[in-house]
């Protein structure tokens, strides 16, 4: 009898709570000894709008309409450790599939996409917020741990949002913005 592949869900999730952990650990520290004041409530409602804002101002920092550019930035390994990447199709034992076969289920996806960016746009400024007031009252090392946590957890997760639409439009050739 051949040994079921681990199950692609429970890794999944699995892999969003590393990443969430290693994300917010340094943000929660810094608010465990600052203590929940009003830039914590200022911070958390600026971060909130930003996640309402038009969808036209989020395409203000698409970086690029070529995936070759997030390509160099080295997109392709960022996904190999993320939910239904490169490391979860190995260890299931998955071809490498597309979510997306066609142009309504591609429509479907860049909403999905969208939430996503959407949700690290608003950690990213809420990760950036927090890191002013660490310098704000001299915790620089702390400062700095959060400005890579959100360099690693939002950057890189709203690069990647923005390379699959880039992909998502090359597959259907219909505009995905």
């Amino acid at each position: 009898m051949e040994p079921r592949p681990p199950n692609r869900e429970i890794l999944n999730q699995l892999i969003n709570f590393f990443w969430t952990a290693v994300g917010f650990t340094p943000v929660v520290w810094f608010w465990i000894k600052d203590g929940l004041n009003l830039y914590f409530y200022l911070f958390v409602a600026l971060s909130l709008i930003v996640s309402i804002l038009p969808e036209k101002i989020f395409r203000l920092f698409t970086r690029s309409s070529r995936r070759s550019l997030y390509e160099k930035l080295g997109v392709k390994q960022i996904r190999r450790f993320v939910q239904n990447g490169t490391l979860i199709n190995a260890v299931t034992n998955k071809e490498k599939r597309s979510v997306v076969t066609g142009v309504s289920q591609a429509r479907r996806y860049i909403k999905t996409i969208a939430m996503y960016e959407r949700f690290h746009w608003a950690c990213f400024t809420f990760f950036l917020l927090t890191t002013i007031r660490c310098l704000m009252v001299a915790d620089y090392k702390l400062a700095l741990a959060i400005t890579a946590a959100n360099a690693l957890y939002n950057v890189c997760s709203i690069l990647l949002q923005q390379y699959n639409k880039v992909r998502i439009h090359k597959l259907t050739g219909h505009p995905v913005v």
